[in-house]
């Protein structure tokens, strides 16, 4: 019973930190075409936006506020993702520990 169980972890954990690889990828393009197929709507709308004057004297254009989400994955992604790398490597990179051992 043990053993089943530390395989199918073993698995699932393989999988865990292997499957974002590809993922990771598809799920930010899924997001950003998205997004980039909702902005003529959104500005031919004005879904969302707050303009000037009421009565708390606040401004929000949800269109420009989209296209700043767009523009932040351009630093996020790469951090994230090369995050995630790092901690595939530590967590599936067992090949450096069976060295220090022979």
């Amino acid at each position: 019973m043990d053993y089943l169980f530390l395989c199918a972890f073993s698995i699932l954990n393989h999988c865990r930190y292997t499957f974002f690889i590809v993922l990771y990828p598809m799920g930010v393009s899924g997001e950003l075409l998205t997004i980039y197929a909702a902005l003529p709507y959104v500005q031919k709308t004005g879904l969302y936006s707050v303009t000037l004057p009421n009565k708390y004297n606040f401004s929000f254009d949800y269109y420009s506020f989209l296209i700043l989400v767009m523009i932040s994955y351009i630093p996020l992604f790469p951090q994230l993702y090369f995050h995630m790398i790092r901690q595939r490597k530590k967590v599936l990179g067992y090949t450096e520990d069976y060295s220090k051992v022979e």
